[in-house]
């Protein structure tokens, strides 16, 4: 589980397909912190390293794969989706699991000697639209893809990560 390049190209090409053109000095402004800003609208976790040269880099990859074009000169230049960005946009949403509505809770105990890999952990389950409820607990509404539990088994990580489906919810007084 690597921090995967695909996470931020499907939210740049979500935001580029919402706004149509998109100035990256709009996106970010001088002595501004843009990076949490960003994370927040890409819905990135909070410790995701977010930077204009690594965001500047991303659109420069998606350029030479055609899937969005620039506009103009280099200090005032304006980005937009291709029509193979649109495409490729729409294939990235259709590799996500649709939500049916049980609730599934993810645990983990990973120690912080391997926090990399938690971190990874925490990324792919924003990919999932897990929502954090605490620090190692995440709740989602979607089946985890078979790509994820291989991930884990990949990591060492099989151990250490315990998923539940819960068949209901509410709080004690309720019961």
């Amino acid at each position: 589980m690597k921090v995967k390049k695909g996470l931020v190209t499907k939210f740049i090409l979500e935001k580029l397909a919402e706004v149509n053109e998109l100035a990256l000095e709009a996106m970010f402004p001088r002595n501004r912190a843009e990076g949490r800003l960003w994370r927040t609208i890409f819905g990135l976790p909070a410790y995701y390293e977010f930077s204009k040269d690594n965001f500047s880099a991303t659109l420069s990859r998606l350029k030479s794969q055609g899937l969005v074009d620039k506009l103009g000169g280099k200090k005032y230049a304006k980005w937009r989706l291709t029509l193979k960005g649109k495409n490729k946009l729409g294939s990235l949403k259709m590799d996500l699991i649709k939500p049916d509505g049980i609730p599934r809770l993810v645990m983990y105990d990973v120690p912080e000697k391997e926090r990399r890999k938690r971190d990874l952990l925490r990324l792919e389950l924003v990919a999932c639209n897990y929502q954090q409820l605490q620090r190692s607990v995440w709740l989602g509404y979607s089946p985890l893809p078979e790509k994820f539990i291989q991930s884990l088994r990949d990591l060492g990580l099989k151990n250490k990560v315990h998923i539940v489906s819960i068949n209901k919810t509410g709080t004690l007084s309720e019961f």
